[in-house]
């Protein structure tokens, strides 16, 4: 079943997303989010024993990818909500109901999941304590909350082999790209308190991993680069670099001799405790 609508929102207190469902290369973006992720992520829910009546809710869903992971594990009795302010790109299914609606504002619902999933949204929210809150508050007593997120704080380490051009051109960009989000309320360091702020929300059993891997160019992780380039193309012109420098990064992006880390995905794990 897909549905777009929406419960009664809580409050009208929204923020910026840095990236649109809407642009041209967001299909494009979340695919190779997915073809970077989707591995780490599918071991650490496999690991938690899915089992078949399981309710699960998927916050700012992407690509879907995740959502039909799930509903692939769960019976008749299971379901999949998926919530993303612009779902477009999740394709709907059996077990699966879409709903358009703005993580910020959407009711959760209380004691209703025993599994939240989110990836790579809340470092991204302003008020991402409150919206964690909710999430908590959402899990049935002994549910899971999952929550991975990046750490963009830490650019500097990231490129590995690059010829002395493209080295000054890929730090740029991802300074003015950390800049761009920190704007519109993104967290750059946010990842590596996951699990302090699982801890503070009253989550127990808390465990966090952390995963990063070598990229060429040509290869998800390096297109992902040439990807978000294109879509925040006028905030990047805003902050300094200019369209030979993007060239010359969007080039170097797709050749096998330029090698770089993605940023670190840290991936929080906690329970709601049972009375």
């Amino acid at each position: 079943m897909r549905s777009t609508d929406t419960a009664a929102p809580e409050s009208a207190d929204t923020g910026g997303y840095l990236f649109d469902n809407d642009a041209v290369d967001a299909a494009e973006q979340v695919r190779l989010l997915a073809a970077m992720l989707d591995g780490d992520t599918t071991a650490v829910l496999a690991d938690l024993g899915i089992a078949d009546d399981w309710r699960c809710l998927d916050l700012g869903a992407g690509a879907g990818t995740v959502s039909a992971w799930l509903a692939d594990r769960l019976g008749a009795s299971g379901h999949v909500t998926v919530v993303d302010e612009k779902p477009q790109h999740v394709v709907a299914r059996d077990g699966m109901t879409v709903v358009a609606g703005d993580v910020n504002t959407t009711d959760l619902g209380r004691d209703r999941y025993d599994l939240i999933h989110a990836r790579f949204l809340f470092m991204h929210l302003p008020r991402r304590e409150r919206v964690l809150e909710r999430a908590v508050a959402a899990l049935k007593p002994g549910g899971v909350l999952v929550v991975t997120d990046c750490d963009a704080s830490r650019r500097g380490d990231m490129l590995v082999v690059a010829p002395d051009p493209v080295a000054e051109v890929f730090t740029a960009f991802q300074d003015a790209l950390t800049g761009i989000g920190v704007g519109n309320g993104m967290d750059p360091a946010w990842a590596r308190r996951i699990p302090a702020a699982m801890r503070d929300a009253g989550l127990v059993d808390v465990s966090a991993r952390v995963t990063n891997r070598l990229w060429a160019g040509g290869e998800a992780g390096m297109l992902l680069h040439d990807s978000i380039s294109r879509q925040v193309e006028d905030g990047l012109l805003a902050r300094g670099m200019d369209l030979a420098a993007l060239t010359a990064l969007r080039e170097a992006m797709h050749d096998p001799d330029v090698w770089a880390y993605s940023w670190p995905v840290y991936t929080g794990v906690g329970v709601r405790p049972t009375p």
